[in-house]
C-alpha cells in the first residue's frame, strides 16, 4: 500500500462519513444506501457506500496514479434496547466514532493499531487482527467502549484491487 492511497483513504473520509458532505441516496442490487464522492487535487478518485443505520457495512474504493484500492468494512451498534439502558442512542455512539476519525486522521482504519481515551468514560481502539503481506491483506477491528463496555465495532478489510 502506499502513502497515496492511505492519505486518500484518510481524505475521502475525513471530507464525507466523518466530515460535512451530505451523501447521495444510492440503490445498489435492490438496496438502499449511501455514497459520497471525492476527488484529491492530484487526479484521485475516493468513493464510499455504506448500507446501514444501526448494523451494516460497506466498501471504499480508491483510484489513483494507476492504483486501486479498497477498505471494506461491517458491524455497528449493540441493540438500541441495550443503549437506552445506559442513556444514549446510536446517534451518540456514532457520534464518538466520527469524533475519534476526525482527531485520528491518517493514524487508524489502516495498518497500525491506535487508540484514543474520549471523555467521560468513552474510548476508541482500532487494532490489526491480521495482515498477509504475501496475499497482501489487512484485518483490523474497530471498537467504541462506554465505561469498557462495547458499545460498536467494525470489521475492516484493506486489500489493493488488481
Amino acid at each position: 500500500m502506499s502513502e497515496t492511497i492511505d492519505k486518500l483513504l484518510t481524505e475521502g473520509l475525513a471530507e464525507g462519513y466523518a466530515g460535512t458532505k451530505k451523501p447521495e441516496t444510492i440503490q445498489r442490487s435492490g438496496f438502499h444506501g449511501k455514497a459520497n464522492d471525492h476527488m484529491s487535487s492530484n487526479g484521485g478518485h475516493y468513493h464510499d457506500e455504506w448500507f446501514a443505520d444501526d448494523n451494516g457495512g460497506g466498501q471504499e474504493l480508491v483510484e489513483t496514479a494507476g492504483e486501486r484500492f479498497t477498505r471494506l468494512y461491517g458491524g455497528g451498534v449493540i441493540p438500541v434496547e441495550e443503549l437506552q439502558k445506559l442513556g444514549f442512542t446510536t446517534k451518540d455512539v456514532i457520534d464518538r466514532l466520527i469524533a475519534s476519525v476526525n482527531e485520528l486522521k491518517g493514524k487508524t482504519r489502516l495498518y497500525e493499531p491506535c487508540s484514543l481515551e474520549l471523555q467521560d468514560g468513552w474510548e476508541y481502539d482500532y487494532e490489526i487482527l491480521k495482515r498477509s503481506e504475501e496475499v497482501p491483506l489487512t484485518i483490523g477491528y474497530e471498537s467504541i467502549k462506554f465505561n469498557g463496555r462495547e458499545v460498536f465495532a467494525h470489521g475492516h478489510v484493506l486489500s489493493p484491487v488488481k
